[in-house]
């Protein structure tokens, strides 16, 4: 199965010891250290012959397969199950682990976690988050923590801890579809490197962890839908290496006040920036639906009169968070009414009506791509009066 889902494509294997054999696991790693042995001849005698030890017999099974697989296979192995000590982390990285999920050792003994970092890089350690109701779950799911699991990702991002497996454990191998909100929450809170895991059902999944790459969404890890055929991997892999790419639209909000129109500005906190009303289209949905829609969950004002002939359509390039995304933005103008701004997003925290000048330098030093929807504006009102 491996040497067939590298030949689909696979870039990374995930494996897990679901058995976890912990006691075998140390005792094949004390026989490997333990000092030789010594031999004494007798005079008249031959000389004795060390018994044959074949440590790789000792070996639990699912370990054997882990060696086996590295033997086969170029690409890089996450593996996790059943470590628990830095000695098992050793065995697993010799056996040809790149990398080591740590589930519930994180939890019970996070200075392990910190010196397996320490020892061996960011980039071969990764903590393994399993929620249940949002609280941590260890020892194979048996048994559940009081611990939330975004304050779990917090400590875990002070150990020096980079990448992180998130699993809902309710949606594991059950094809209900990935729990985003969870997974991008942790991301966006902790600044982890999350791999998703837990309820992919089908290519959907994929397109929707896709669309939030950005809150540090890295990976995600799908089982019970290839194996099934519910999901085909090579097509999952076509969307995880495709640009980000947004499409959205909004509103240019505009009033007259004695003559002349005033512009409706809201301040993103996320985006640390000065914006029109606007958001991504929903499936199924049209531009211009989704400039409606976003106009009343943003501000919750009614739209006096949409000019549908003007449109402005931008493109261009965003950074977010370190990820490059391609944007493509339309802007619909429209008068609305003279009501107090209710805002619908949390990302929202403040709303200015200002006047040309005062949008221009606001959107200047913000967010200067949405200028030219300004200035179309402004063209397009002067030869109206209120």
């Amino acid at each position: 199965m491996a040497r067939y889902w590298v030949d689909q494509g696979a870039e990374w294997l995930h494996i897990v010891n679901l058995d976890g054999a912990l006691g075998a696991n140390r005792r094949h790693f004390d026989a490997l250290h333990r000092p030789p042995s010594i031999l004494i001849q007798h005079p008249g005698q031959d000389a004795p012959k060390p018994a044959h030890h074949d440590l790789a017999h000792d070996l639990p099974i699912n370990l054997k397969r882990l060696r086996d697989i590295r033997k086969q296979v170029d690409v890089p192995i996450q593996f996790g199950g059943g470590l628990r000590t830095l000695e098992d982390i050793k065995l697993a990285l010799e056996l040809g682990a790149d990398r080591v999920v740590l589930g519930t050792v994180a939890v019970e003994k996070p200075k392990l976690v910190a010196d397996a970092v320490n020892r061996w890089g960011a980039d071969r350690i990764a903590a393994g988050i399993d929620a249940r109701d949002g609280k941590v779950a260890t020892h194979g799911w048996q048994r559940t923590s009081e611990i939330d699991a975004v304050d779990m990702g917090h400590r875990m991002q002070a150990l020096g801890v980079r990448h992180v497996v998130f699993t809902d454990i309710a949606r594991d191998g059950m094809l209900s579809g990935v729990n985003l909100e969870s997974t991008v929450r942790l991301g966006d809170l902790t600044g982890l490197k999350v791999i998703a895991s837990g309820g992919v059902a089908g290519i959907e999944d994929i397109e929707r962890l896709k669309a939030h790459e950005h809150y540090n969404m890295e990976g995600v890890i799908v089982g019970q839908a290839i194996y099934t055929g519910a999901l085909d991997l090579v097509k999952a892999i076509e969307v995880g290496r495709r640009p980000l790419r947004w499409t959205s639209a909004g509103i240019v909000p505009f009033r007259f006040v004695e003559g002349k129109p005033q512009f409706l500005l809201l301040y993103n906190v996320y985006d640390e920036q000065w914006q029109f009303p606007r958001g991504s289209l929903l499936p199924a949905e049209t531009v211009r639906q989704c400039a409606l829609r976003e106009l009343q969950q943003e501000t919750g004002l009614p739209i006096v009169k949409l000019y549908e002939e003007f449109r402005v359509n931008l493109q261009y390039t965003a950074i977010v968070r370190g990820y490059s995304i391609d944007h493509s933005l339309t802007y619909y103008l429209a008068e609305v009414g003279l009501r107090e701004v209710r805002f619908g997003n949390e990302d929202h925290c403040e709303a200015r009506w200002v006047d040309h000048d005062e949008a221009w330098e606001l959107l200047a030093e913000t967010a200067p791509e949405q200028l030219p929807a300004l200035g179309q504006a402004c063209a397009y009102l002067r030869s109206f009066t209120p």
